[in-house]
């Protein structure tokens, strides 16, 4: 039986962080299938008027667009929609789960939520670590609180990643981290809080 809920707010952007990584995962079992030669085998049947089978995009004016099934089919097979994908995906789930988070100003600064708000910043800015003044300890240079997912990182069996002031500048995706460091950072962020929305205990 699933526990009491006693923050709501908490559950919700833990529930928003699975789900992006979720679909995440959705995304490359359809590519897997997708890089299948029978998957061909899956095409629409051929509608009057057609040459080829074709899916259709609804538009809200009740037209749609058409698409070609064979040929959208051989283009997500090439290596730079992969990369292309994974791009464009990993910003935007960062930047919802980073906007969830600053809107309840990331449960007291924790690491776990703390880390995603400095990758949701640099990749809205040009794909490199963009530390605001406010956020860095003058004297040391350092971020004012923790950005990492360090006390999970050993029970997950995942690297214990962390962002800290010296990465000012720095390019982010594929350079700080890939996909798997993006989805590690959201699977931490998810579990604690979906532990903390529930009143369960947390390191």
């Amino acid at each position: 039986m699933t526990p009491k809920i006693v923050n709501q707010a908490a559950v919700d952007v833990a529930t928003l962080a699975q789900r992006m990584v979720s679909q995440y995962f959705s995304h490359h079992t359809s590519m897997h299938v997708a890089r299948d030669p029978r998957a061909s085998a899956f095409a629409p049947n051929i509608e009057p008027g057609q040459h080829v089978p074709v899916l259709r995009i609804p538009r809200r004016d009740g037209n749609a667009m058409i698409m070609s099934f064979n040929h959208f089919l051989e283009e997500s097979r090439k290596p730079k929609a992969l990369e292309d994908f994974d791009r464009v995906w990993l910003i935007g789930a960062l930047l919802m789960v980073g906007d969830a988070l600053s809107a309840n100003k990331y449960f007291g600064n924790i690491p776990e939520a703390e880390i995603i708000r400095h990758l949701r910043n640099g990749v809205a800015h040009g794909n490199r670590f963009n530390f605001h003044p406010r956020v860095i300890d003058k004297a040391s240079g350092r971020l004012k609180h923790p950005a990492n997912i360090s006390r999970y990182a050993a029970r997950q069996v995942m690297p214990a990643h962390e962002v800290e002031g010296i990465l000012q500048g720095t390019e982010l995706l594929f350079v700080w981290g890939g996909p798997d460091a993006i989805v590690d950072c959201l699977t931490v962020l998810g579990i604690h809080l979906w532990n903390v929305g529930h009143g369960l205990p947390t390191p």
